[in-house]
């Protein structure tokens, strides 16, 4: 049974997903309040296409949201590890309500470790994401990233609003140490950074921060883009061009729905509910004439078979709930960014439902069995066929390949998959010899987590956790994303007091523990 709290009682109870002038509601029905509900899409057929690609991962029909006590866990692919609730901005609508803690949570590099060390368990190791608060206010945040991404060989991303980044030798120590910036970033007018961080000035501090980084000339970065609407919910045309101007460093963009979190004491300012599907169509609209569709996150996370064949990273993402986070690409062709169906024949999500299906039959006959050099080469000549009937019948091969004529573009259309399989070269050089192509830019919508949409049909099969070291039972704990807010105050907090007892007991005063 799928639950949700309930909109007056905050109670979990039953709910469901129902649909009304195209748009999705989740109707719950409280034993004491009665029938209430929360506005969860904006389209309904852009959620139904999301949910048709489900690979297939049933959630626990006995998830009793009851995170803080849950031992169905789940190995983590995407970790969070929150290393201070500090921060240099007080952002009114902030997601996790950090400036009312009322309280300083700074972990020794101790508990750190111990959260490192317990990741470090599993294969493949999830990908750490080191989180706040503002991580880079710690005085020893590049030896935390070192810890991680060295020592432990973790890759390490840093979610961070940028100001600290203006100081130009911080920065070039952060990239030293391989951390992967996620850079907040909500356009270039001050006025958005006053509404909603409370600073317009961040936006100079960021600005200097972002030239450094490409003063130097390396690095992964990313950036995270708020949409809130009647502040820059028009601006996305002005950020492709910001994105494209450093597509040689760019990982990605992630958007991210302002979701009211706050009181109306805390914020003079009640915009209405923006979806996931908002943000979509708000994308689209820089695209006239193209769909535009989104497929699920998770989906774009299946293809394991195939990535490490084209000698890429699979993302870390599997598993996720249809209508969790929603997955896009943009591709260069060196002057813009266009959709990818501006590629495609019949659109993104019969590309992606093509290419899971030629991943299971690649899948099951590359069973994880050991073999040599000889058999791992024979498994992908194997692949070739398989790949090349996707692309041929669902890529433009006249738009995407390089060749003067029909004949030039198949000869290249062939020769990309031999180059990319057989002959182990890095796949930017492949794409320069093959593709019209610069670089792609995938777009990933981030869901903003606030009570009433959180359901249990999603935390159940949430891959994407919060992790912290409980020092008294000395064990691990996950929460999932979906629900982190929910409970970061009160374990934050205990584990506060306890290591500021800690410190206490150890110059003399009262003996450590959690009240």
């Amino acid at each position: 049974m799928n639950r949700s709290r309930c909109e007056k009682c905050r109670a979990w109870v039953p709910a469901e997903r129902v649909e009304r002038d195209g748009k999705v509601y989740l109707a719950k029905s409280c034993p004491a309040c009665g029938p209430t509900e929360a506005y969860i899409s904006a389209s309904a057929e852009r959620t139904h296409i999301k949910r048709a690609l489900d690979p297939g991962y049933p959630h626990n029909e006995n998830c009793e949201a009851d995170c803080l006590n849950c031992t169905v866990h789940r190995q983590p692919t995407y970790a969070f590890v929150d290393v201070t609730n500090r921060c240099n901005l007080q952002c009114p609508m902030c997601a996790d309500s950090v400036p009312g803690h009322g309280f300083v949570f700074e972990p020794p590099l101790e508990h750190l470790e111990k959260v490192f060390q317990h990741l470090a368990q599993f294969q493949p190791p999830p990908t750490i994401a080191l989180f706040g608060g503002e991580p880079t206010v710690r005085k020893d945040i590049v030896e935390i990233v070192r810890l991680s991404s060295k020592k432990y060989g973790f890759k390490t991303r840093l979610l961070t609003n940028g100001l600290r980044l203006a100081d130009a030798a911080f920065t070039e120590a952060l990239l030293k140490a391989r951390a992967h910036l996620l850079i907040s970033y909500d356009g270039s007018n001050p006025r958005t950074y006053h509404e909603l961080r409370n600073n317009a000035r961040a936006l100079e501090l960021k600005q200097k921060g972002i030239e450094n980084i490409r003063r130097l000339g390396k690095g992964k970065i990313s950036y995270v883009h708020c949409l809130a609407w009647g502040l820059n919910d028009k601006a996305l045309p002005e950020l492709l061009e910001f994105l494209h101007a450093q597509r040689d460093l760019l990982h990605g963009v992630y958007l991210m729905p302002l979701t009211k979190t706050w009181e109306a004491s805390e914020f003079d300012y009640e915009p209405p509910r923006m979806t996931t599907e908002d943000v979509e169509m708000l994308l689209a609209g820089c695209f006239p004439g193209y769909r535009v569709e989104f497929v699920s996150l998770g989906l774009g996370s299946e293809f394991r078979t195939v990535m490490t064949y084209l000698g890429q990273e699979p993302l870390p993402w599997v598993g996720c709930h249809p209508n969790c986070e929603s997955f896009y690409a943009l591709v260069s062709d060196g002057t813009r960014y266009w959709p990818i169906e501006h590629y495609l024949k019949h659109g993104f999500p019969a590309l992606m439902g093509a290419l899971l299906r030629a991943e299971r039959k690649l899948a099951a006959r590359d069973d994880g069995r050991p073999r040599g050099r000889l058999g791992r080469f024979w498994l992908r000549l194997r692949a070739i066929p398989t790949l090349a009937r996707v692309a041929f019948g669902h890529v433009r091969l006249g738009r995407l390949f390089k060749g003067k004529n029909a004949l030039a573009k198949l000869l290249h259309a062939l020769a990309y998959p031999f180059d990319l399989l057989l002959f182990a070269r890095k796949s930017a050089n492949a794409k320069r010899r093959h593709l019209n192509v610069d670089r792609a830019c995938p777009v990933i919508i981030l869901p903003l987590e606030d009570d009433s949409v959180v359901e249990t049909e999603r935390l159940s099969r949430c891959p994407c956790v919060h992790v912290y070291y409980d020092p008294i039972k000395d064990a691990v704990n996950y929460v999932p994303v979906c629900s982190w807010r929910m409970h970061n105050r009160q374990i934050l907090g205990s584990l506060s007091r306890h290591y500021a007892g800690q410190t206490a007991a150890a110059a003399g005063g009262v003996e450590a523990g959690v009240p």
